[in-house]
């Protein structure tokens, strides 16, 4: 998770000469309409929330100093919006991968990001899942599920104020909200918190 959170931005700035040249044309056609405007006009000009430039299938990926992947960040199509700088992603999926460690991955129907890329809110069947480690006692697998997350990258948090359910290995909670800090590695259930938590290795059956 701690790779996903950092690397996120690095990737979308890199896109984004990629992206730029794709709409060099359009651009300059912009350009000449602004400077043709009749001199004295003093009206001030309100942008629209209206997409300036866009990728469709994009594929990303930030390699590690040996060479393998680090994070990979895929999407149906990136729209850029001139008015407030803002992104939007159209079933975005992001995988980390860390040495010794079992890769995180999410993924959600919708994605925007906000100018600085410090903010990323997940909507639509957001889904949050941590790989089993080599000891699936002390490591299960770890999910997330949630009609919206909200990822804030300055803080290592990834929060949500809807309904959530969590798993971890066959232990089951849901809550009317999620807060989980990365740095402290703490999950904080907001609300109406119901479930099961099932500790230990199952009882094995006879014979088995």
């Amino acid at each position: 998770m701690q790779a996903l959170l950092s690397s996120l931005t690095g990737i979308v700035l890199r896109l984004l000469p990629l992206l730029l040249m794709a709409v060099v044309a359009g651009s300059t056609f912009w350009l000449v309409q602004i400077n043709s405007q009749q001199e004295g006009t003093k009206a001030p000009v309100v942008r629209k929330h209206e997409a300036d430039y866009y990728i469709e299938r994009f594929s990303a990926t930030e390699l590690a100093q040996d060479g393998g992947t680090k994070v990979r960040f895929t999407g149906d199509k990136m729209v850029h919006f001139d008015d407030d700088q803002t992104y939007e992603v159209t079933r975005p999926a992001m995988r980390a991968y860390q040495p010794n460690r079992p890769p995180v991955s999410a993924r959600a129907d919708l994605g925007r990001m906000n100018a600085e890329g410090s903010v990323i809110d997940l909507y639509g069947n957001g889904f949050v899942e941590r790989q089993q480690g080599a000891d699936a006692a002390k490591d299960p697998l770890l999910t997330a599920a949630s009609s919206y997350f909200q990822v804030l990258l300055n803080d290592d948090i990834v929060k949500t104020d809807k309904a959530v359910k969590l798993t971890r290995g066959p232990s089951v909670m849901t809550a009317n909200g999620l807060i989980f800090n990365n740095v402290t590695r703490e999950v904080q259930l907001l609300g109406n918190v119901r479930g099961t938590i099932i500790t230990g290795a199952p009882a094995r059956t006879p014979g088995s």
